[in-house]
């Protein structure tokens, strides 16, 4: 692939730890290839893209727009989740070159030399998956080392057959399969190797991993390796021999990211989501007892969904509260063509933003409560950015503080005592060094 030698490329990911990684490996990808990352005027510009809501859609189209607008004579290669179902109008009118499908994305590289090589080039080219759904193969993208980020994300599953009722992620992402363990621990090792101190797994559904207890304990005993999480695991998937696997392997942090959704039993039914709250609540109760009261709960939860009415959105106010999560991410619903709930009917938009305010509202309460039962007690930090003396991480149950250290260095951990919180973080004593809304801090990813 020499025609890409001294080639300029810019990578835009969209969406999910899962984009972030293929994003990230298409990069290593391309740099093998020989070409060099400049965001200025780049030869190829590679946009990840996202479908998981009608939101999504509308800024990937946006950021293709102003790739193409800034970038006349770029290569435009399109890949991901909304490239997978983008129509070829669409295409045509954003100006996407080379449309990548999911399962496909290892091509980037080679498809990128060819288009530089020949003489004569066609209108555009389109590379898809045709058998997605029933396909068993493993996307060969591989990482050597992070570049956006001081932790790694690295995919060892992809696609979902569960089928909720409200995601389109299924039809785009196809049939689920799972990274082979000696692959995914030789590219841990390899990620380690390079000086990076976290890795966290990901997947589409990662819990649908053919082995991820066996994966968690080989990777989290790395040497060299500091810390170990999950992306997001789905309820289900928190069985026994999990939850065993995580507690004696002391490189993982004590915390998970469990999708709830809702709290209400008749809106879980309508989403097809596959347990009850009763259910949850066992999962949770497990996950305590094992790995201590502790532990860092955080959750998604979807606000409007059809068949929500007041009682329900209500139940799942009270429901949250009385599992007593941290970090709760919170979004209204949206409806995805092709799916079963977008022939349902939504409640009405007034009432959903009413809802949405009041769901905030707790869940700016509900981390309030977690992460004030670390102010004045040490935590340790993973050091992410560091501007004019003060720095600022993640600690090991997904907390973020910010503390005063002069000698503090990118990549290593810090040990520091927080004394309030301010503005969804904790922080230590460093007085007229930060402004009182942690302005000067870009928000971490």
């Amino acid at each position: 692939m020499d025609a890409l030698t001294d080639k300029t490329y810019s990578v835009h990911i969209q969406g999910c730890r899962t984009n972030q990684y293929e994003g990230e490996a298409i990069a290593a990808s391309l740099e093998k290839a020989g070409a060099v990352q400049s965001p200025d005027d780049p030869d190829i510009t590679v946009i990840v893209s996202c479908t998981i809501t009608a939101a999504a859609d509308r800024k990937c189209r946006k950021l293709i727009r102003k790739m193409r607008r800034e970038n006349p004579d770029s290569l435009i290669i399109a890949c991901g989740c909304y490239a997978q179902r983008m129509s070829d109008s669409d295409r045509a009118a954003l100006g996407v070159d080379i449309l990548i499908g999911n399962r496909m994305k290892h091509k980037i590289a080679e498809l990128a030399s060819d288009w530089f090589t020949k003489k004569e080039r066609g209108p555009y080219l389109s590379v898809f998956d045709d058998d997605i759904m029933t396909d068993g193969s493993w996307d060969g993208l591989l990482l050597d080392r992070p570049r956006l980020h001081t932790r790694a994300f690295l995919k060892v599953q992809d696609g979902c057959s569960h089928f909720c009722s409200y995601c389109i992620v299924p039809y785009v992402r196809g049939n689920p399969v799972s990274r082979n363990v000696k692959d995914a621990l030789a590219e841990a090792e390899m990620i380690v190797q390079s000086g990076c101190p976290e890795i966290v797994l990901t997947g589409v559904h990662l819990g649908l991993h053919e082995d991820l207890p066996q994966l968690v304990r080989k990777i989290g005993s790395i040497k060299g390796l500091k810390r170990l999480r999950f992306g997001s695991i789905e309820p289900f998937a928190v069985d026994e021999r999990l939850l065993e696997s995580i507690a004696d392997t002391e490189t993982f942090c004590r915390h998970l990211h469990i999708p709830l959704q809702s709290g209400d039993d008749g809106v879980l039914a309508n989403m097809r989501r596959g347990y009850t709250t009763k259910g949850f609540r066992v999962i949770t109760d497990n996950i305590r007892n094992k790995l201590g009261d502790d532990v860092h709960l955080s959750t998604d939860l979807m606000v409007g969904f059809p068949g929500e009415d007041e009682t329900a959105f209500e139940n799942s106010m009270r429901f949250t509260k009385d599992i007593g999560f941290g970090k709760m991410h919170i979004f209204n619903y949206s409806p995805r063509e092709g799916t079963d709930a977008a022939r349902m009917t939504c409640p009405p938009e007034k009432e959903v933003k009413k809802r949405l305010e009041k769901a905030l509202t707790q869940a700016n309460a509900l981390h309030w409560d977690y992460c004030s039962k670390w102010i004045g007690k040490d935590v340790e930090i993973l050091v992410e950015q560091k501007i004019n003396g003060i720095v600022r991480g993640l600690a090991r149950n997904y907390i973020r503080v910010a503390a005063l250290s002069e000698n503090a260095k990118i990549g290593e951990e810090l040990r520091v005592t927080p004394q309030k919180y301010m503005n969804g973080i904790l922080t230590s004593d460093f007085g007229s060094k930060c402004s009182q809304d942690n302005s000067e801090f870009p928000e971490f990813l």
